[in-house]
This record gives structure tokens, C-alpha cells and sequence, in this order.
């Protein structure tokens, strides 16, 4: 029986729901409407409250709402809410957010190149982009212009705190430039195209010397060498590899390689 009662107030429920989705809709645009008819600063002060709880949608609405009522000649609270829009877009995530992001703080550095704040829209300009970077084993093209645009800090702005920031970046980009010519090395080295492979292995030795893969580079270079008969130059390689990481998981490989070449 007790079944049978919920199921035929099923549909006054649905009903109900019904009639009462306009009036919330309708609320919440009131409470909308009336945000935005308060003082400019306080509504940016608001959108900055919903930026720290995450709510970037809705701080953008806000910030967007701004810009059309503050004056173009204002230049304290309107760079303030453009700079706040690239960030809300940054921080909200995804290729189409962070390419309005990007927009965003190239406009800044437009209009407003010696506001306090450059510096720092400066360095998210690189950060837009390297959020964007690819795997290592598609194109990098977006990897190269994330460096550009994060050694303009440094010359743009040498006293910023963002320098540092920018530096480390750059090594993080560097990284993914050599773990980029690593597969494309290895992919020349595993169908035995040795001179392929050895070129890409030296470019990385030669332009990237933080990679984190170097000791492995250094074997496969060397390894590359003597298949191609280039014993000469694959000595110096082990030798370096046995000298810079005596205790590395390749050592032991070279010091092998490096017998053999002796015994040959």
C-alpha cells in the first residue's frame, strides 16, 4: 500500500518541481541584477572571493560585467579587473581557457608595459603557453615559444621576483626540447640507423646539459659510435660517462663496451 501511495504522488512531485524551476531561475537573476548595481569595487571584490573558491565561470561573468562600466581612461581598478579575467582563465584550465588567457595578458602588456604587474603577466604569458605544450613525442613549437616569451622577463624586468620563477621554467621546457630529440634518437637507434641516432644524441649533449637523462644519452652515443666504427670518439664518451656517474646504472655497460674496444 505504502508503494503504491508514493507512486501516484510521483507526478504532483514532478509538477511541483516544474512550477518551481522559473521562480529559482528567476531569483537568481534578481540576485544577479543587483550584484552588478553595486560599486564597482566591491563587485571586484566579490569576483575576487569567487576566485579563491574556484568559481572562475562565475568571477568571469563579474569581471566581464565590470569592464563595461568602468571608463577606458581609468587606470587603477581597470587593469586590475583585465588582469584578473587572463587569470580566471588561466586557473580555470584547458586548451580554449588558456589561449583567452594568453590573449588576456598580451592585452595587458599592450596597454599597460610599465604597471607593477607586467612582470608578472609577462611570465604568465610563457605559463599560457607551456600549459598547452604537447607530449614529447609530438611537435614542440609551443615548447620554443614558451622559452621566448619567459627570457623577456629577465631582460624586461631583471629586478622582478618572477626571474627566478622564469629560469626554472625555462629548464622545465629545455627538458621536454631534449626528451623530444631523446625519442627520436632512440626510435633511429632501435632500427639500427646508428649516424641518425648519434646526431640527434650529440645535439642533445650539446644544448641540453641539465637533462635528466644524460647518462643514458652518453651510453647510446657511445653505443651508437662503435657500431659505426668510431671508436675514437665512443672512448670519450664512456670515458665521460664513467667519470661523471661512476656509480650510474650505465657504467657498468660502457666499462664492458670499453674492454671490448681495448681487446679490439
Amino acid at each position: 500500500m505504502t508503494s503504491g501511495r508514493s507512486t501516484s504522488l510521483t507526478p504532483r512531485r514532478h509538477l511541483l518541481v516544474l512550477l518551481l524551476i522559473p521562480l529559482f531561475g528567476l531569483a537568481s537573476c534578481h540576485r544577479h541584477q543587483a550584484v552588478l548595481t553595486q560599486p564597482v569595487d566591491q563587485v571586484y571584490k566579490l569576483a575576487l572571493k569567487r576566485m579563491q573558491k574556484k568559481k572562475y565561470y562565475s568571477a568571469r561573468s563579474l569581471l566581464q560585467s565590470l569592464q563595461a562600466r568602468i571608463p577606458q581612461d581609468d587606470r587603477d581598478l581597470l587593469p586590475l579587473v583585465q588582469l584578473k579575467l587572463a587569470d580566471a582563465a588561466y586557473l580555470d584550465g584547458g586548451i580554449l581557457n588558456l589561449g583567452e588567457a594568453l590573449t588576456g595578458y598580451r592585452s595587458f602588456l599592450t596597454y599597460y608595459p610599465q604597471r607593477e604587474e607586467a612582470a608578472y603577466a609577462q611570465f604568465q604569458v610563457g605559463m599560457s603557453l607551456y600549459g598547452q605544450v604537447l607530449a614529447p613525442d609530438r611537435d614542440q613549437d609551443l615548447t620554443t615559444k614558451a622559452i621566448a616569451e619567459f627570457e623577456k622577463v629577465e631582460r624586461l624586468y631583471p629586478d622582478s621576483p618572477y626571474v627566478s620563477q622564469a629560469r626554472d621554467q625555462i629548464l622545465a621546457c629545455r627538458e621536454k626540447l631534449a626528451a623530444h630529440e631523446f625519442l627520436i634518437g632512440y626510435f633511429y637507434y632501435r632500427r639500427k640507423n646508428y649516424l641518425g641516432s648519434a646526431s640527434r644524441f650529440r645535439e642533445i649533449l650539446d644544448k641540453y646539459p641539465h637533462y635528466t637523462r644524460t647518462e643514458e644519452t652518453l651510453f647510446l652515443l657511445g653505443s651508437c659510435l662503435v657500431a659505426t666504427s668510431n671508436r675514437d670518439e665512443a672512448r670519450l664518451y664512456f670515458s665521460r660517462l664513467e667519470q661523471e656517474y661512476p656509480g650510474g646504472r650505465f657504467t657498468k655497460k660502457a666499462q664492458t663496451l670499453l674492454k671490448n674496444l681495448e681487446e679490439g
